[in-house]
Protein backbone atom coordinates (compact mmCIF):
# COMPACT_ATOMS: atom_id res chain seq x y z
CA UNK A 1 0.00 0.00 0.00
CA UNK A 2 2.40 2.94 -1.42
CA UNK A 3 1.66 6.34 -0.92
CA UNK A 4 3.60 9.40 -2.22
CA UNK A 5 6.65 10.31 -0.06
CA UNK A 6 4.76 12.70 2.23
CA UNK A 7 2.01 9.84 3.00
CA UNK A 8 2.01 7.04 5.47
CA UNK A 9 0.74 3.79 5.30
CA UNK A 10 -2.21 3.64 8.60
CA UNK A 11 -0.83 0.80 10.63
CA UNK A 12 -3.67 -1.58 12.55
CA UNK A 13 -3.67 0.56 15.58
CA UNK A 14 -5.01 3.36 13.53
CA UNK A 15 -7.41 1.57 11.05
CA UNK A 16 -9.00 0.14 14.30
CA UNK A 17 -9.66 3.38 15.77
CA UNK A 18 -11.20 5.08 12.44
CA UNK A 19 -13.34 1.96 12.44
CA UNK A 20 -14.79 2.61 15.88
CA UNK A 21 -15.06 6.59 15.51
CA UNK A 22 -17.09 5.07 11.96
CA UNK A 23 -19.31 2.67 14.11
CA UNK A 24 -20.07 5.29 16.51
CA UNK A 25 -20.91 7.92 13.82
CA UNK A 26 -24.00 4.83 12.40
CA UNK A 27 -24.85 3.93 16.01
CA UNK A 28 -27.23 6.89 16.50
CA UNK A 29 -25.47 8.31 18.92
CA UNK A 30 -26.14 11.68 20.14
CA UNK A 31 -23.53 14.06 18.96
CA UNK A 32 -21.90 14.55 22.12
CA UNK A 33 -21.11 11.21 22.98
CA UNK A 34 -19.89 10.71 19.28
CA UNK A 35 -17.60 14.05 19.72
CA UNK A 36 -16.17 13.05 22.76
CA UNK A 37 -15.44 9.36 21.37
CA UNK A 38 -13.64 11.02 18.48
CA UNK A 39 -11.21 13.10 21.10
CA UNK A 40 -10.45 10.34 23.13
CA UNK A 41 -9.80 7.79 20.44
CA UNK A 42 -7.67 11.20 18.55
CA UNK A 43 -5.69 11.43 21.74
CA UNK A 44 -4.88 7.61 21.95
CA UNK A 45 -3.85 8.14 18.52
CA UNK A 46 -1.86 10.37 18.59
CA UNK A 47 -0.20 9.93 22.09
CA UNK A 48 -1.89 13.18 23.27
CA UNK A 49 -1.75 14.49 26.64
CA UNK A 50 -5.54 16.32 25.69
CA UNK A 51 -7.26 16.64 22.69
CA UNK A 52 -10.21 18.96 21.79
CA UNK A 53 -12.85 19.83 19.29
CA UNK A 54 -14.26 23.39 18.41
CA UNK A 55 -16.81 23.45 16.63
CA UNK A 56 -17.72 26.78 14.16
CA UNK A 57 -21.50 28.91 15.21
CA UNK A 58 -22.37 30.37 12.23
CA UNK A 59 -24.55 32.66 14.05
CA UNK A 60 -22.36 34.08 16.56
CA UNK A 61 -19.11 33.33 14.31
CA UNK A 62 -17.39 32.56 16.71
CA UNK A 63 -15.27 28.54 17.29
CA UNK A 64 -17.02 26.87 20.49
CA UNK A 65 -15.10 24.54 22.36
CA UNK A 66 -17.65 20.93 22.08
CA UNK A 67 -15.31 18.33 23.37
CA UNK A 68 -12.06 17.05 25.22
CA UNK A 69 -10.98 13.62 26.79
CA UNK A 70 -9.45 15.86 29.12
CA UNK A 71 -10.97 15.72 32.99
CA UNK A 72 -9.61 18.83 34.14
CA UNK A 73 -12.15 21.28 35.53
CA UNK A 74 -10.57 24.22 34.13
CA UNK A 75 -10.29 22.63 31.12
CA UNK A 76 -13.55 22.04 30.23
CA UNK A 77 -14.99 25.60 31.16
CA UNK A 78 -16.81 26.67 27.67
CA UNK A 79 -15.08 29.08 25.69
CA UNK A 80 -15.39 30.51 22.47
CA UNK A 81 -13.13 31.91 20.02
CA UNK A 82 -13.72 34.85 17.01
CA UNK A 83 -12.32 33.79 13.70
CA UNK A 84 -8.51 34.64 13.65
CA UNK A 85 -8.33 34.73 17.27
CA UNK A 86 -5.48 32.60 18.93
CA UNK A 87 -4.29 29.96 17.32
CA UNK A 88 -7.42 27.51 16.57
CA UNK A 89 -9.07 31.13 15.07
CA UNK A 90 -6.32 30.95 12.90
CA UNK A 91 -6.22 27.79 11.75
CA UNK A 92 -10.02 28.66 11.06
CA UNK A 93 -9.78 31.25 9.48
CA UNK A 94 -6.79 30.76 7.22
CA UNK A 95 -7.97 26.89 6.39
CA UNK A 96 -4.58 25.38 7.46
CA UNK A 97 -2.93 23.50 10.40
CA UNK A 98 -0.56 24.90 11.69
CA UNK A 99 2.17 22.96 14.23
CA UNK A 100 3.89 24.70 17.46
CA UNK A 101 6.65 23.80 19.29
CA UNK A 102 6.45 25.40 22.72
CA UNK A 103 2.73 27.14 23.57
CA UNK A 104 4.07 29.60 25.67
CA UNK A 105 6.42 30.95 23.93
CA UNK A 106 4.29 31.12 20.50
CA UNK A 107 2.50 34.66 20.29
CA UNK A 108 -0.52 33.70 18.85
CA UNK A 109 -1.14 31.19 21.73
CA UNK A 110 -3.77 32.78 24.05
CA UNK A 111 -4.33 31.03 27.15
CA UNK A 112 -1.01 30.60 28.89
CA UNK A 113 -1.88 30.72 32.34
CA UNK A 114 -4.27 27.51 31.23
CA UNK A 115 -1.04 25.30 29.12
CA UNK A 116 0.81 25.93 32.78
CA UNK A 117 -1.43 24.76 34.57
CA UNK A 118 -2.13 21.60 32.73
CA UNK A 119 1.60 21.23 31.60
CA UNK A 120 1.13 21.92 28.09
CA UNK A 121 3.82 21.83 25.65
CA UNK A 122 3.56 21.39 21.96
CA UNK A 123 0.28 22.08 19.90
CA UNK A 124 -1.11 20.40 16.74
CA UNK A 125 -4.49 22.23 15.44
CA UNK A 126 -5.81 21.06 11.95
CA UNK A 127 -9.17 22.51 10.58
CA UNK A 128 -12.09 20.02 10.03
CA UNK A 129 -13.61 20.97 6.47
CA UNK A 130 -16.45 20.59 4.18
CA UNK A 131 -15.50 21.56 0.77
CA UNK A 132 -12.99 24.15 1.39
CA UNK A 133 -15.65 25.36 4.46
CA UNK A 134 -14.41 25.04 7.54
CA UNK A 135 -16.96 24.10 10.24
CA UNK A 136 -14.43 23.24 13.14
CA UNK A 137 -11.06 22.51 14.15
CA UNK A 138 -9.11 20.35 15.95
CA UNK A 139 -6.30 20.74 18.56
CA UNK A 140 -3.59 17.77 20.13
CA UNK A 141 -1.34 18.85 23.17
CA UNK A 142 1.84 16.74 24.50
CA UNK A 143 3.05 17.61 27.62
CA UNK A 144 6.50 17.38 26.36
CA UNK A 145 8.23 19.41 23.56
CA UNK A 146 7.69 17.35 19.94
CA UNK A 147 7.92 18.50 16.42
CA UNK A 148 4.73 16.87 14.66
CA UNK A 149 5.58 14.86 11.49
CA UNK A 150 3.64 15.51 8.06
CA UNK A 151 2.19 11.94 8.61
CA UNK A 152 0.74 13.21 11.82
CA UNK A 153 -0.95 15.83 10.25
CA UNK A 154 -2.20 13.30 7.70
CA UNK A 155 -3.77 11.17 10.30
CA UNK A 156 -5.23 14.02 12.71
CA UNK A 157 -6.37 15.58 8.79
CA UNK A 158 -8.26 12.33 8.61
CA UNK A 159 -10.05 11.94 11.94
CA UNK A 160 -10.84 15.67 11.32
CA UNK A 161 -12.48 14.85 8.03
CA UNK A 162 -14.62 12.46 9.80
CA UNK A 163 -15.77 14.60 12.43
CA UNK A 164 -16.49 16.73 9.55
CA UNK A 165 -18.89 14.24 8.12
CA UNK A 166 -20.55 13.39 11.42
CA UNK A 167 -21.18 17.14 12.45
CA UNK A 168 -22.40 17.80 8.99
CA UNK A 169 -25.07 14.40 8.91
CA UNK A 170 -26.14 15.85 12.65
CA UNK A 171 -27.47 18.60 11.37
CA UNK A 172 -25.30 20.92 13.70
CA UNK A 173 -23.92 22.79 10.49
CA UNK A 174 -26.61 24.73 8.18
CA UNK A 175 -26.51 22.31 5.11
CA UNK A 176 -25.66 18.97 3.20
CA UNK A 177 -23.50 19.09 0.43
CA UNK A 178 -23.75 15.31 -0.92
CA UNK A 179 -21.37 15.57 -3.83
CA UNK A 180 -18.49 16.88 -1.40
CA UNK A 181 -19.30 14.13 1.32
CA UNK A 182 -19.02 11.39 -1.35
CA UNK A 183 -15.86 12.77 -2.77
CA UNK A 184 -14.14 13.17 1.31
CA UNK A 185 -15.60 9.41 1.48
CA UNK A 186 -13.84 8.25 -2.02
CA UNK A 187 -10.65 10.21 -1.53
CA UNK A 188 -10.29 8.54 1.97
CA UNK A 189 -10.42 5.29 0.41
CA UNK A 190 -7.58 5.57 -1.92
CA UNK A 191 -5.81 8.10 -0.27
CA UNK A 192 -5.99 6.75 3.02
CA UNK A 193 -5.87 3.29 2.47
CA UNK A 194 -4.34 3.00 -0.73
CA UNK A 195 -6.23 2.06 -3.41
CA UNK A 196 -5.76 3.81 -6.66
CA UNK A 197 -9.13 4.12 -7.94
CA UNK A 198 -12.71 4.27 -5.78
CA UNK A 199 -15.99 4.35 -7.25
CA UNK A 200 -19.68 4.95 -5.71
CA UNK A 201 -22.75 3.51 -6.97
CA UNK A 202 -26.22 4.67 -5.91
CA UNK A 203 -29.44 2.84 -6.04
CA UNK A 204 -32.04 4.45 -9.09
CA UNK A 205 -35.24 2.86 -7.40
CA UNK A 206 -37.11 4.01 -10.56
CA UNK A 207 -34.86 1.98 -13.06
CA UNK A 208 -33.92 -0.63 -10.93
CA UNK A 209 -30.09 0.03 -11.62
CA UNK A 210 -27.04 1.15 -9.73
CA UNK A 211 -25.80 4.24 -10.95
CA UNK A 212 -21.88 5.10 -10.75
CA UNK A 213 -22.21 9.06 -9.10
CA UNK A 214 -18.93 9.71 -8.44
CA UNK A 215 -15.48 8.35 -8.96
CA UNK A 216 -11.75 9.40 -8.02
CA UNK A 217 -8.56 8.15 -9.51
CA UNK A 218 -10.86 7.83 -13.04
CA UNK A 219 -11.62 10.41 -15.49
CA UNK A 220 -15.19 11.17 -15.70
CA UNK A 221 -16.28 11.17 -19.00
CA UNK A 222 -15.22 7.52 -18.35
CA UNK A 223 -17.79 6.43 -15.26
CA UNK A 224 -20.68 8.43 -17.25
CA UNK A 225 -23.35 6.86 -17.80
CA UNK A 226 -22.46 3.72 -15.76
CA UNK A 227 -25.50 1.78 -14.47
CA UNK A 228 -25.53 -1.62 -13.74
CA UNK A 229 -28.83 -4.11 -13.35
CA UNK A 230 -30.14 -4.58 -9.90
CA UNK A 231 -30.03 -8.16 -10.63
CA UNK A 232 -27.42 -10.02 -8.22
CA UNK A 233 -26.31 -12.03 -11.27
CA UNK A 234 -25.57 -9.43 -13.08
CA UNK A 235 -22.22 -7.71 -11.08
CA UNK A 236 -20.78 -8.51 -7.89
CA UNK A 237 -21.54 -4.29 -7.26
CA UNK A 238 -25.79 -5.63 -7.30
CA UNK A 239 -24.72 -9.15 -5.27
CA UNK A 240 -22.93 -7.07 -2.68
CA UNK A 241 -26.12 -4.22 -2.05
CA UNK A 242 -28.51 -7.21 -2.28
CA UNK A 243 -26.47 -9.50 -0.07
CA UNK A 244 -25.66 -6.99 2.09
CA UNK A 245 -21.98 -8.03 2.37
CA UNK A 246 -18.69 -7.07 1.22
CA UNK A 247 -16.84 -8.83 -1.46
CA UNK A 248 -13.23 -9.12 -1.99
CA UNK A 249 -12.63 -10.63 -5.79
CA UNK A 250 -8.55 -11.19 -6.00
CA UNK A 251 -8.66 -11.85 -9.70
CA UNK A 252 -11.36 -9.79 -11.81
CA UNK A 253 -10.42 -11.29 -15.15
CA UNK A 254 -11.47 -14.90 -13.88
CA UNK A 255 -14.05 -14.44 -11.65
CA UNK A 256 -17.87 -14.87 -12.93
CA UNK A 257 -19.50 -12.56 -10.78
CA UNK A 258 -17.34 -9.83 -11.92
CA UNK A 259 -19.37 -7.91 -14.80
CA UNK A 260 -17.78 -8.36 -18.05
CA UNK A 261 -18.12 -4.56 -19.47
CA UNK A 262 -17.00 -2.96 -16.40
CA UNK A 263 -14.06 -5.90 -15.94
CA UNK A 264 -12.98 -4.29 -19.94
CA UNK A 265 -13.87 -0.66 -19.71
CA UNK A 266 -11.98 -0.09 -16.40
CA UNK A 267 -9.13 -3.18 -17.00
CA UNK A 268 -10.12 -4.30 -13.40
CA UNK A 269 -7.55 -6.85 -11.61
CA UNK A 270 -8.44 -7.48 -7.37
CA UNK A 271 -11.37 -5.66 -6.61
CA UNK A 272 -13.30 -4.71 -3.30
CA UNK A 273 -17.02 -4.21 -3.03
CA UNK A 274 -18.35 -2.51 -0.01
CA UNK A 275 -22.48 -2.19 0.13
CA UNK A 276 -23.58 1.56 1.64
CA UNK A 277 -26.28 0.66 4.46
CA UNK A 278 -28.02 2.55 6.70
CA UNK A 279 -31.28 2.67 8.80
CA UNK A 280 -31.63 -0.93 7.75
CA UNK A 281 -32.01 0.11 3.83
CA UNK A 282 -29.12 -0.82 1.22
CA UNK A 283 -28.30 2.37 -0.82
CA UNK A 284 -25.75 1.31 -3.05
CA UNK A 285 -21.65 0.61 -2.89
CA UNK A 286 -18.52 1.39 -2.94
CA UNK A 287 -16.11 -0.55 -5.47
CA UNK A 288 -12.19 0.35 -5.04
CA UNK A 289 -9.75 -1.52 -6.76
CA UNK A 290 -5.84 -1.48 -8.02
CA UNK A 291 -4.34 -0.71 -11.08
CA UNK A 292 -1.36 -3.16 -10.68
CA UNK A 293 -2.02 -6.61 -11.14
CA UNK A 294 -1.51 -9.43 -8.40
CA UNK A 295 -2.02 -7.03 -5.77
CA UNK A 296 -4.22 -8.95 -3.26
CA UNK A 297 -6.73 -7.21 -0.96
CA UNK A 298 -6.11 -8.19 2.77
CA UNK A 299 -8.63 -8.07 5.27
CA UNK A 300 -7.67 -5.17 7.19
CA UNK A 301 -8.35 -3.10 4.24
CA UNK A 302 -11.42 -4.58 4.04
CA UNK A 303 -12.11 -3.43 7.84
CA UNK A 304 -10.62 0.08 6.70
CA UNK A 305 -12.98 0.24 3.80
CA UNK A 306 -16.12 -1.00 5.26
CA UNK A 307 -15.45 2.48 8.42
CA UNK A 308 -16.20 4.93 5.17
CA UNK A 309 -19.15 2.65 3.59
CA UNK A 310 -20.64 3.14 7.25
CA UNK A 311 -20.03 6.80 7.26
CA UNK A 312 -20.80 7.23 3.39
CA UNK A 313 -24.24 5.63 4.01
CA UNK A 314 -25.11 7.30 6.77
CA UNK A 315 -24.05 10.83 5.23
CA UNK A 316 -26.22 9.72 1.69
CA UNK A 317 -29.10 8.72 4.25
CA UNK A 318 -29.00 11.86 5.92
CA UNK A 319 -28.32 14.06 3.07
CA UNK A 320 -31.61 12.34 1.33
CA UNK A 321 -33.95 13.10 4.24
CA UNK A 322 -32.30 16.78 4.28
CA UNK A 323 -33.56 17.27 0.45
CA UNK A 324 -36.69 15.83 0.77
CA UNK A 325 -37.78 17.63 3.75
CA UNK A 326 -35.85 21.02 2.55
CA UNK A 327 -38.14 20.22 -0.72
CA UNK A 328 -41.28 19.29 1.29
CA UNK A 329 -40.59 22.59 3.53
CA UNK A 330 -40.42 24.78 0.09
CA UNK A 331 -43.84 22.86 -1.45
CA UNK A 332 -45.55 23.76 1.58
CA UNK A 333 -44.22 27.20 1.70
CA UNK A 334 -45.15 27.83 -1.63
CA UNK A 335 -48.62 26.12 -0.77
CA UNK A 336 -49.26 28.46 2.52
CA UNK A 337 -48.05 32.01 0.17
CA UNK A 338 -50.59 30.65 -2.61
CA UNK A 339 -53.86 29.83 0.18
CA UNK A 340 -52.39 33.24 1.84
CA UNK A 341 -52.25 34.93 -1.65
CA UNK A 342 -55.98 33.35 -2.37
CA UNK A 343 -57.40 34.40 1.05
CA UNK A 344 -57.01 38.20 0.37
CA UNK A 345 -57.62 38.08 -2.96
CA UNK A 346 -61.51 36.63 -1.69
CA UNK A 347 -60.93 38.50 1.12
CA UNK A 348 -60.83 41.78 -0.85
CA UNK A 349 -63.55 41.00 -3.07
CA UNK A 350 -65.82 40.06 0.30
CA UNK A 351 -65.15 43.76 1.66
CA UNK A 352 -65.99 45.12 -2.32
CA UNK A 353 -68.99 43.30 -2.42
CA UNK A 354 -70.11 44.72 1.35
CA UNK A 355 -68.90 48.33 -0.38
CA UNK A 356 -70.65 47.87 -3.28
CA UNK A 357 -73.73 46.96 -1.60
CA UNK A 358 -73.59 49.55 0.93
CA UNK A 359 -72.80 52.45 -2.08
CA UNK A 360 -75.57 50.78 -3.72
CA UNK A 361 -78.01 51.29 -1.35
CA UNK A 362 -76.77 55.24 -1.02
CA UNK A 363 -76.81 55.86 -4.69
CA UNK A 364 -80.42 54.43 -4.86
CA UNK A 365 -81.36 57.00 -2.64
CA UNK A 366 -79.35 59.71 -3.55
CA UNK A 367 -80.03 59.32 -7.02
CA UNK A 368 -83.96 58.49 -6.37
CA UNK A 369 -83.38 62.65 -4.45
CA UNK A 370 -81.28 64.14 -7.39
CA UNK A 371 -83.98 63.06 -10.01
CA UNK A 372 -86.69 64.57 -8.83
CA UNK A 373 -85.99 67.89 -9.12
CA UNK A 374 -84.04 67.33 -12.52
CA UNK A 375 -86.99 66.09 -14.11
CA UNK A 376 -88.78 69.81 -12.59
CA UNK A 377 -85.94 71.85 -13.52
CA UNK A 378 -85.47 70.30 -17.14
CA UNK A 379 -89.58 70.78 -17.31
CA UNK A 380 -89.00 74.90 -16.40
CA UNK A 381 -86.20 75.10 -18.71
CA UNK A 382 -87.79 73.68 -21.88
CA UNK A 383 -91.02 75.90 -21.14
CA UNK A 384 -88.46 79.39 -20.87
CA UNK A 385 -86.43 78.33 -23.98
CA UNK A 386 -89.77 78.45 -25.84
CA UNK A 387 -90.14 82.06 -24.76
CA UNK A 388 -86.52 83.60 -26.41
CA UNK A 389 -86.36 83.76 -30.04
CA UNK A 390 -84.25 81.65 -31.29
CA UNK A 391 -81.18 84.25 -32.60
CA UNK A 392 -81.38 84.59 -28.23
CA UNK A 393 -78.23 84.34 -26.38
CA UNK A 394 -80.56 83.14 -23.00
CA UNK A 395 -81.37 80.57 -25.33
CA UNK A 396 -78.44 79.14 -26.16
CA UNK A 397 -77.32 79.80 -21.93
CA UNK A 398 -80.79 77.79 -21.33
CA UNK A 399 -79.56 74.67 -24.20
CA UNK A 400 -76.21 74.55 -22.43
CA UNK A 401 -78.02 73.98 -19.16
CA UNK A 402 -80.15 71.17 -21.08
CA UNK A 403 -76.80 69.24 -21.99
CA UNK A 404 -75.49 69.70 -18.57
CA UNK A 405 -79.03 68.11 -17.01
CA UNK A 406 -78.95 65.71 -19.68
CA UNK A 407 -75.13 64.61 -18.46
CA UNK A 408 -76.49 64.83 -15.15
CA UNK A 409 -79.13 61.96 -15.82
CA UNK A 410 -77.23 60.12 -17.40
CA UNK A 411 -74.75 59.63 -13.92
CA UNK A 412 -77.66 58.90 -12.22
CA UNK A 413 -78.77 56.36 -15.00
CA UNK A 414 -75.20 54.54 -13.73
CA UNK A 415 -75.83 55.31 -10.27
CA UNK A 416 -79.26 53.44 -10.54
CA UNK A 417 -77.36 50.57 -12.91
CA UNK A 418 -74.84 50.23 -10.18
CA UNK A 419 -77.09 50.17 -7.30
CA UNK A 420 -79.80 47.90 -8.46
CA UNK A 421 -78.45 45.49 -10.93
CA UNK A 422 -80.82 43.56 -12.42
CA UNK A 423 -80.01 39.70 -12.46
CA UNK A 424 -78.42 38.60 -15.40
CA UNK A 425 -80.65 36.84 -18.05
CA UNK A 426 -78.20 33.72 -18.83
CA UNK A 427 -78.67 31.81 -22.38
CA UNK A 428 -76.45 29.98 -24.41
CA UNK A 429 -74.02 32.86 -26.21
CA UNK A 430 -71.29 32.96 -28.73
CA UNK A 431 -68.98 35.47 -26.51
CA UNK A 432 -66.70 36.00 -29.67
CA UNK A 433 -69.50 37.41 -31.59
CA UNK A 434 -70.28 39.64 -28.50
CA UNK A 435 -66.49 40.88 -28.43
CA UNK A 436 -66.72 41.57 -32.39
CA UNK A 437 -70.09 43.97 -32.23
CA UNK A 438 -68.63 45.81 -28.96
CA UNK A 439 -65.05 46.23 -31.25
CA UNK A 440 -67.66 48.04 -33.96
CA UNK A 441 -69.07 50.28 -31.75
CA UNK A 442 -65.45 51.75 -30.65
CA UNK A 443 -63.61 51.37 -34.40
CA UNK A 444 -64.00 54.89 -35.02
CA UNK A 445 -62.33 55.85 -31.98
CA UNK A 446 -59.45 52.88 -32.21
CA UNK A 447 -58.47 54.55 -35.68
CA UNK A 448 -59.10 58.04 -34.35
CA UNK A 449 -56.23 56.89 -32.18
CA UNK A 450 -54.24 54.94 -34.73
CA UNK A 451 -54.52 51.94 -32.36
CA UNK A 452 -53.81 48.28 -34.49
CA UNK A 453 -55.81 45.40 -33.20
CA UNK A 454 -54.60 41.94 -32.72
CA UNK A 455 -56.85 39.03 -32.32
CA UNK A 456 -55.87 35.21 -30.81
CA UNK A 457 -59.41 33.77 -30.33
CA UNK A 458 -59.66 29.88 -30.18
CA UNK A 459 -62.96 28.41 -30.99
CA UNK A 460 -65.33 28.56 -28.32
CA UNK A 461 -68.38 27.17 -28.39
CA UNK A 462 -71.41 28.95 -26.37
CA UNK A 463 -71.54 29.40 -23.00
CA UNK A 464 -74.46 30.76 -20.09
CA UNK A 465 -74.91 34.39 -20.33
CA UNK A 466 -76.56 37.46 -20.29
CA UNK A 467 -75.49 38.71 -23.54
CA UNK A 468 -76.32 42.72 -23.25
CA UNK A 469 -74.78 42.43 -19.88
CA UNK A 470 -71.75 41.29 -21.30
CA UNK A 471 -71.31 43.79 -23.83
CA UNK A 472 -71.61 46.39 -21.63
CA UNK A 473 -68.52 44.61 -19.48
CA UNK A 474 -66.47 44.21 -22.59
CA UNK A 475 -67.69 47.80 -23.45
CA UNK A 476 -66.25 48.87 -20.63
CA UNK A 477 -63.11 47.07 -19.91
CA UNK A 478 -62.11 48.27 -24.43
CA UNK A 479 -63.07 51.93 -23.32
CA UNK A 480 -59.82 51.58 -20.82
CA UNK A 481 -57.84 50.38 -23.04
CA UNK A 482 -58.01 52.33 -25.78
CA UNK A 483 -57.89 55.88 -23.70
CA UNK A 484 -54.92 54.45 -22.12
CA UNK A 485 -53.21 54.75 -25.33
CA UNK A 486 -53.72 58.49 -26.38
CA UNK A 487 -50.84 58.21 -28.96
CA UNK A 488 -51.73 55.23 -30.26
CA UNK A 489 -50.82 51.62 -29.81
CA UNK A 490 -51.62 47.81 -29.62
CA UNK A 491 -54.87 46.24 -28.79
CA UNK A 492 -54.43 42.59 -28.49
CA UNK A 493 -57.40 40.50 -27.69
CA UNK A 494 -57.39 36.82 -26.56
CA UNK A 495 -60.35 34.35 -25.91
CA UNK A 496 -59.66 30.77 -25.12
CA UNK A 497 -60.62 27.41 -23.45
CA UNK A 498 -58.33 26.57 -19.86
CA UNK A 499 -57.21 23.00 -19.89
CA UNK A 500 -59.45 22.01 -17.49
CA UNK A 501 -62.39 22.41 -19.08
CA UNK A 502 -63.93 24.65 -16.99
CA UNK A 503 -62.91 28.52 -17.70
CA UNK A 504 -63.12 30.71 -20.56
CA UNK A 505 -60.87 33.65 -20.55
CA UNK A 506 -61.17 36.40 -22.29
CA UNK A 507 -58.40 39.06 -22.35
CA UNK A 508 -57.78 42.78 -23.22
CA UNK A 509 -54.22 43.18 -23.25
CA UNK A 510 -52.82 47.33 -23.82
CA UNK A 511 -49.53 48.81 -24.44
CA UNK A 512 -50.57 52.04 -22.90
CA UNK A 513 -49.57 53.63 -19.68
CA UNK A 514 -50.28 51.17 -17.19
CA UNK A 515 -51.56 51.74 -13.88
CA UNK A 516 -49.43 53.14 -10.80
CA UNK A 517 -49.06 49.96 -8.45
CA UNK A 518 -50.65 51.99 -5.45
CA UNK A 519 -53.78 52.38 -7.31
CA UNK A 520 -54.20 48.49 -8.41
CA UNK A 521 -56.20 47.77 -5.36
CA UNK A 522 -58.63 50.48 -6.24
CA UNK A 523 -59.37 49.86 -9.91
CA UNK A 524 -62.60 48.42 -9.21
CA UNK A 525 -63.91 50.30 -5.90
CA UNK A 526 -66.89 52.66 -7.11
CA UNK A 527 -66.25 55.92 -7.46
CA UNK A 528 -62.85 55.80 -7.85
CA UNK A 529 -61.27 57.09 -11.39
CA UNK A 530 -57.76 57.84 -12.21
CA UNK A 531 -59.71 60.00 -15.47
CA UNK A 532 -60.30 63.64 -15.55
CA UNK A 533 -64.15 63.98 -15.43
CA UNK A 534 -64.56 59.89 -14.78
CA UNK A 535 -67.37 59.09 -12.53
CA UNK A 536 -65.72 55.50 -11.57
CA UNK A 537 -68.47 52.93 -11.81
CA UNK A 538 -67.48 51.76 -15.60
CA UNK A 539 -65.45 48.85 -13.62
CA UNK A 540 -67.18 48.49 -10.77
CA UNK A 541 -70.25 47.66 -12.69
CA UNK A 542 -68.08 44.96 -15.01
CA UNK A 543 -66.74 42.99 -11.41
CA UNK A 544 -70.46 43.71 -10.30
CA UNK A 545 -71.75 41.45 -13.66
CA UNK A 546 -68.99 39.31 -14.04
CA UNK A 547 -69.54 38.29 -10.28
CA UNK A 548 -73.07 37.89 -10.87
CA UNK A 549 -71.95 35.45 -13.77
CA UNK A 550 -70.18 33.74 -10.97
CA UNK A 551 -66.74 34.13 -12.87
CA UNK A 552 -63.66 36.76 -11.55
CA UNK A 553 -61.41 40.01 -13.25
CA UNK A 554 -57.71 39.59 -12.80
CA UNK A 555 -55.83 42.87 -13.58
CA UNK A 556 -51.51 42.59 -14.15
CA UNK A 557 -50.01 46.40 -15.11
CA UNK A 558 -46.88 48.08 -14.30
CA UNK A 559 -46.55 52.02 -14.95
CA UNK A 560 -45.21 52.23 -18.95
CA UNK A 561 -45.64 48.64 -19.86
CA UNK A 562 -49.21 48.72 -20.73
CA UNK A 563 -52.08 46.57 -19.13
CA UNK A 564 -53.69 43.28 -18.93
CA UNK A 565 -56.93 42.41 -17.73
CA UNK A 566 -58.15 38.43 -18.14
CA UNK A 567 -61.82 37.89 -17.68
CA UNK A 568 -62.56 34.53 -16.18
CA UNK A 569 -65.95 32.84 -17.28
CA UNK A 570 -67.49 29.06 -16.15
CA UNK A 571 -68.49 26.83 -18.88
CA UNK A 572 -71.20 25.41 -16.83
Amino acid sequence: MVLSKNKKRLDAKEINALLEISKAIASGLYLEDVLRLIVTVTANIMNSKICSLWIFDERDQKLKLKATQSISEEYLKERSLALGEGVVGGVALRNQPMAILDVLKDPLYKEKELAKKEGLVSMLSVPMCIKDRVIGVINCYTSFPHSFSKSEEEILTTVANQAAICIENSGLTEAFDIDEILRLVLEGVTKNIGFDRARLYLINEKRNTLECKMAVGIDEEKIKGIALHLDPEDSVVARSVSDRKPFIIQDAGQDPRVNPFLREKLNLHSLLVVPLLAKGKALGAIAADFLEPNKSITKETLESVTAFAQQAGLAIYNAFMYQELKAFSQQMEEKIQKTTADLRKTEAQLIRSEKLAALGQLAAGIAHEIRNPLTSINILIHSLTENFPPESARREDLQVIEEEIRRINEIVDQFLRFARPAPPRLQKADVLSVFEETLQLLRPQMEKYRIIVQKEFQVLRPISMDREQMKQVILNLLLNAVQAMPNGGRLTLRGQVLEDGQWVTLSIQDSGIGIPSEDMNKLFDPFFSTKEGGVGLGLSIAHRIIDQHHGKIEVESAPGKGTLLTVWLPIS
